[in-house]
Formats: C-alpha cells, structure tokens, sequence
C-alpha cells in the first residue's frame, strides 16, 4: 500500500470540493493518506475519518523547539541529517535551516512514497523535504500560486522547480504559464481537472426562462472573481429594460466593495447578495437559475462552472485563465473576453433572445460532457495512475 502525504494549509473546507474528492478517491484506490497540514482542526475532519492528519508546529510555541530537534536527532537522524545537508547545498544559513527543521519536523519524521503539496506555496521552505525523508515529490498548480503570488514575489518557485518529480495541473492555461516561469517542460506531467457530484448537480427538468429571467453566480467575494463587470453588466440590461434577479453567492474580503457597487447602481431591487452556502443548497440555488454567468479576470478553471453545466444552466463566462477548457465557446456555453461588462451585457441579451431548440442543444451538450468528463470516478482513476510508481 501507497503513503501519500498531502501537505495543505489546513483541512478542506467549503470551497475545496475539489481535494475532499481526490483524498476520497485515493482511499478507495486503497491508498494510505496522511495530511500535513498549517492551520488548526476545522469540520472537514469528519468528512475524511480514514485519514492520518499532522499538524505543523506552532513556531511561537519556543519551549518545544529542544525538545522537538532532540527527538529528530536520536530518532531520525539520517534523514535529519540529509535535510540539514540538502538545506547547506542552497546556501541557506544555520539559523533559517534550525527553523525549516522545527517548522518542518512534522513531516522529516513519516516515512512516504509521495509528498504532494497541494498548493505551491505550501512547497516554499519544504522543497528539500522530500528527498531527505526518500519519497518522491508532486505538486498542484493552482490559480493562486500561480497567477498571483509570483507577481509579487518574482522567482519563488525557482528552486522546488528543480526539486520535484511529477507535476499535476488543473488547466493548460497554469501550466504554460508555469513553464514560462521556469517549470522544466520534461518533467512529468499530468492534467487532472477538477471532479463534481453529478449525482448532487442534476438537470433542472424545466428548460423555461423564468420572468423576471434569474442570473446567478457563485464565487468567493475577491476583486480576482470579476464580480463588479457583472453587476456593471446588469445596469446595462436593466436600462436597455431586460427584466433580471441576479443571485450572487459567497463570501470574502471584497464583500463592502460589492454591496457599494450594488448601491452606486442602484441594483438594490435587482440583486440579491447571499452569503456562502453548503453544497446542497448551492444546488438547489442552481436548479432554479436560467443563466449562470463567471465574470472573473483570472481563474485556475472553476468548480462551480462545472457545476452549472451539470445542472443545466446556460452559461457564460470570460476568457480567464482555464475558463474557455471549462466551457466551450458556442458549444457547452459562451466566452467572452474579459473586464467588458458591455460585451457580458450584450451576451446575455443574446441568450434570453436564442431559439429554444438552439439553446436545448447548448444545455445538452454541456450536461453530456460534464458527466462524461469530470465525474469523481474519472478523477480517482487519473490520480491512481499519476501515483502508480
């Protein structure tokens, strides 16, 4: 039996569906799965009972740190000593390699086939640890890590380029620009997108627009998600006298620019803002939406697209990132270039306008291929094979 041990930033929570399906999935491939992860205990520890979880050690909390590097040494010396090798060959100075160790020590005293950092961010300061401990090394490229933390910090990833073994992505769109941020194009890699319940995200039966027509979103409340050209987007249909609720579900730290937004365009009778909500009930919000609509300006690729497709909506999104390989323009939905809400606008407008034989066989084709395609089965058995050694 396979260990493999995930590193994350804390245990999944509301909007990473997307790592409680692969954990569930390896399991059931009969692997054995351990999670190293930063943050405290959350309610997802339920969610996953067949799992081993690590915390990482508190680096406030100073009275362990002897304690912590004296167990290392008497217990785990080789691969301690491996690590403190390793970390020496880059250069970096005793007392940032006494703190990787206690940062680190969680994980240097386990021993794996794989280390797979779920996030590259969650590799900064790690990179070495695979090779001491003799597991092989993966990583995610995802939205974040990828199309926005390396703007701010040029060159982060420059060494766990050279440290790992295989590379998953979720979308061609991070991996070329992973490439052209160093990433070696030899090394492994594998597309993995990410899987839904298509047994939760079922068709709507009904294919009749409702009146007013209902828009929805759902995504966390971030300037990245575009939200504020849909809201724009709406101003421009209600004063072409387009008749619309538009539903937008989550939550986040750009939530007071959005409701002032709201306001400023005088959207309040037109827009509703809910908070985040659980899986179930974002399918029921899915299930009585006509048009579902992801304004963002950048995206690794999209959960909840997916997820609209599933249920039938008609959907459009913008060109963002690995949103036109979740959608297909013209076929499973519509892509629009980015930051235009006139074009958003005018999009919308067509599709309220479209033929209902044209707009069943959009709503068809998507269903079809989100079912065909990003089924939690046919996830599980892609990363069986990305960890078949």
């Amino acid at each position: 039996m396979q260990h493999i041990g995930l590193v994350l930033p804390q245990l999944p929570g509301y909007s990473e569906t997307f790592l409680i399906n692969k954990i569930k999935g390896l399991i059931e491939k009969g692997y054995r799965i351990s999670l190293f992860v930063r943050g405290g205990p959350r309610q997802m520890r339920s969610v996953l009972p067949s799992t081993q979880i690590y915390y990482q050690l508190n680096i406030r909390n100073k009275i362990k740190f002897p304690f912590v590097v004296l167990y290392l040494f008497m217990f785990h010396f080789n691969s301690t000593r491996h690590f403190i090798k390793l970390e020496r060959s880059i250069n970096r100075n005793w007392y940032i390699i006494l703190k990787n160790i206690i940062i680190n020590s969680y994980i240097l005293n386990k021993k794996l086939d794989w280390l797979h950092f779920c996030y590259c961010t969650m590799a900064l300061n790690k990179e070495n640890i695979a090779l001491a401990i003799g597991a092989r090394c993966s990583v995610s490229l995802r939205g974040y890590d990828i199309n926005l933390y390396p703007i701010k910090h040029p060159g982060c990833y420059d060494l766990l380029w050279l440290k790992i073994d295989k590379v998953h992505t979720i979308s061609n769109s991070l991996y070329m620009k992973s490439v052209n941020m160093g990433l070696n194009k030899k090394l492994p890699m594998e597309k993995i997108t990410p899987a839904i319940d298509i047994d939760l995200f079922k068709p709507s039966i009904s294919n009749i627009f409702h009146t007013p027509i209902r828009i929805l979103t759902v995504a966390r409340l971030s300037w990245i998600k575009g939200i504020e050209y849909g809201l724009k987007a709406m101003d421009r249909l209600k004063k072409r006298g387009i008749e619309f609720e538009y539903r937008i579900i989550g939550d986040g730290e750009y939530r007071e620019a959005i409701i002032y937004t709201i306001n400023q365009l005088n959207l309040n009778d037109d827009v509703v803002l809910l908070n985040k909500l659980s899986q179930i009930k974002v399918a029921n919000e899915m299930q009585s939406a006509d048009i579902y609509l992801q304004p963002s300006i950048e995206e690794g690729f999209c959960n909840a697209t997916l997820e609209a497709q599933a249920t039938g909506l008609l959907c459009i999104t913008t060109d963002a990132g690995g949103l036109p390989e979740n959608v297909l323009h013209e076929k499973t939905g519509w892509v629009v270039p980015k930051r235009s809400s006139k074009l958003i606008a005018d999009q919308i407008a067509k599709v309220i306008k479209l033929d209902p034989e044209k707009r069943e066989k959009i709503r068809n084709q998507a269903i079809s291929r989100i079912k065909m395609e990003y089924n939690v089965s046919n996830q599980s058995k892609r990363f069986d094979n990305f960890y078949a050694l």
